[in-house]
């Protein structure tokens, strides 16, 4: 589910700030304070609370003293020191970033500006689609949230798992298009009849990987919700039918 691992990345010169530390893993806590040895830092950016991205962070506020800042969102059970909201500005004496909420992968999702360089977390990746897990996550807040960003001449985008992204436009688009086409095979397979999520689940992933079933169920369910809401299918108990 998090490809190559969590990419942390460290802002700034002298005094810097640190996102998404990532698991706690001891590995990956003393490779963040080996690269940063003969600096300070100050500041613990967290693009959102999933166990990849902010499992480590208490290990590091121990080692560091830094503050973490964050979204806070009710659902979250991580209190950040500094709770941020879409639009603030945070900066030290070598970096600045504007905070851009962008809920949907989950509801506390932030993205960190700087320029036109964009650190994205798990809101836009190269190597897969965000995954969308009810009840935090939420398909129409992430189409949304590609909308507000597509807004935007980004040049590049630094995601939490996986290269660069070169093309931010062309990937923003091939996302939200991706999302589009699901939702429509969705709706042709209800055409001949009602069928329950593992059904369609069956039939739009014939190739899924061990480990990612439920992953690939929720995705479905977020699907669901979001059509369901718009009118477009009925729930009946665990079957799905067009309306």
């Amino acid at each position: 589910m998090t490809f190559r691992g969590t990419n942390t990345y460290i802002l700034g010169r002298g005094e810097v700030a640190v996102m998404d530390p990532g698991p706690d893993d001891p590995t990956h806590l003393q490779a963040i304070l080996d690269a940063t040895r003969g600096e300070t830092i100050t500041h613990i950016l967290m693009s959102h609370d999933h166990h990849d991205h902010s499992a480590l962070v208490p290990k590091l506020k121990e080692a560091t003293g830094a503050p973490l800042l964050a979204f806070h969102a009710p659902t979250s059970a991580l209190v950040p020191d500094v709770a941020l909201q879409d639009g603030d500005r945070v900066e030290g004496d070598t970096w600045a970033v504007e905070v851009i909420h962008t809920p949907g992968h989950t509801d506390d999702h932030l993205c960190f500006a700087t320029g036109d360089l964009c650190l994205t977390g798990d809101h836009v990746m190269g190597w897969a689609t965000s995954a969308i897990i009810p009840p935090r996550g939420n398909l129409r807040a992430y189409m949304d949230s590609l909308d507000k960003m597509a807004a935007r001449p980004w040049r590049r985008f630094l995601s939490a798992h996986g290269d660069p992204i070169e093309e931010p436009a062309r990937r923003l688009e091939a996302l939200k298009a991706s999302r589009q086409a699901r939702e429509a095979s969705i709706l042709s397979l209800l055409d001949s009849g009602g069928l329950t999520l593992d059904d369609l689940v069956a039939q739009l992933y014939r190739r899924l990987g061990p480990g990612l079933a439920r992953a690939a169920r929720l995705n479905v369910e977020a699907h669901v919700i979001a059509l369901a809401e718009d009118g477009r299918l009925l729930r009946e108990g665990d079957r799905v039918v067009r309306s």
